[in-house]
């Protein structure tokens, strides 16, 4: 487990499986960003190594090989298709169906459904009886950031393992290792935005998604303070629709919980103070209802433009 801050349910998991106390059926739920997935590939790894060095896969012997491959015949995956948006009935219909073959190597085989909150109602109803009368020599793992999401009749016959961030300081060492050249304030940032979930701001960091972000504050500060709009503003983040609206609503949320003392940190205190409560939350329902409507026909800019004159009608209006 390269996660240090998952060590300890690896150990545990690991244990359970020895025991024979672990289901055939654990959900493993959480944020996103904190390790779900590593954690459930750890899990697999675990239950088809055939040489376990202790609670650890070996990650030498011939499955362990397969699985680092991406070869290994007793793994089966349901996931979302490229073209679509929903875990199909078809697919899982096809992992219970090799689910109830004989293992070609070792003893086991194991399912894969991530994420398993995507699956239609069919889908989901196709696994209540893999889940109800699982096969000795099968394993099923899910894994999910929205477990609301999934029909109570799969919570119930889940073995739930909850996955919480690690705690800021064991985040923030993790991260400041992984991105040594980064400025200390900038990772702490990346950790606020994103809950601290490491692989969340890891991703955060190492891309453009920080310094996007960081130009979406800049810019509404400036409108704020009665300084223009840079020119192509509107157009620029129609490019990025739905990137964009994610962040306007999240900094004037974040202003709006400085107002009530909720939040701490990255611009809080960077309004006019005669910004209204009410305006500023009409002007994040304006952001959520620009982000859903990013994927239609609506022209981006002119929504972008609209809702950048309505920002600055907050200021000018006791300015």
């Amino acid at each position: 487990m390269r996660l240090p801050w998952l060590l300890a349910e690896s150990e545990a998991l690991g244990q359970a499986l020895d025991a024979q106390r672990l289901g055939h059926a654990p959900l493993l739920h959480g944020p996103a960003g904190i390790g779900k997935r590593e954690l459930a590939r750890w899990l697999i790894e675990r239950i088809l190594c055939l040489a376990p060095d202790g609670q650890r896969p070996c990650g030498t012997c011939r499955s362990c090989l397969l699985l680092e491959a991406g070869t290994h015949p007793d793994l089966f995956i349901a996931a979302v298709p490229e073209d679509k948006t929903q875990i199909t009935v078809d697919i899982v219909r096809d992992l219970c169906s090799g689910l109830q073959l004989t293992p070609s190597i070792g003893q086991h085989r194991v399912g894969l459904i991530e994420p398993a909150d995507r699956m239609n109602n069919n889908a989901a109803n196709a696994l209540l009886k893999t889940l109800e009368e699982p096969s000795a020599k099968s394993w099923l793992v899910l894994v999910t950031d929205r477990p609301d999401l999934l029909p109570a009749t799969v919570r119930s016959r889940c073995q739930k393992l909850a996955l919480r961030p690690p705690r800021r300081d064991e985040a923030l060492g993790w991260l400041r290792a992984q991105c040594p050249e980064q400025d200390l304030d900038r990772l702490e940032l990346a950790l606020d935005l994103c809950g601290d979930a490491p692989l969340k701001a890891l991703e955060l960091v190492q891309g453009e998604g920080l310094s996007f972000g960081l130009d979406v504050r800049r810019i509404l500060v400036d409108l704020a303070a009665g300084r223009p709009v840079p020119a192509g503003t509107a157009e620029a983040w129609s490019a990025r629709s739905r990137e964009s609206w994610d962040w306007i609503a999240h900094w004037v949320r974040h202003w709006m919980g400085g107002r009530m003392g909720l939040v701490s940190g990255s611009g809080g205190a960077e309004l006019p103070a005669h910004a209204g409560d009410a305006d500023l939350a009409r002007a994040w329902q304006g952001a959520l209802e620009g982000r859903s409507l990013a994927d239609t026909a609506i022209r981006a800019d002119l929504l972008f433009g609209k809702w950048l004159l309505e920002w600055q009608s907050i200021f000018a209006a006791d300015g």
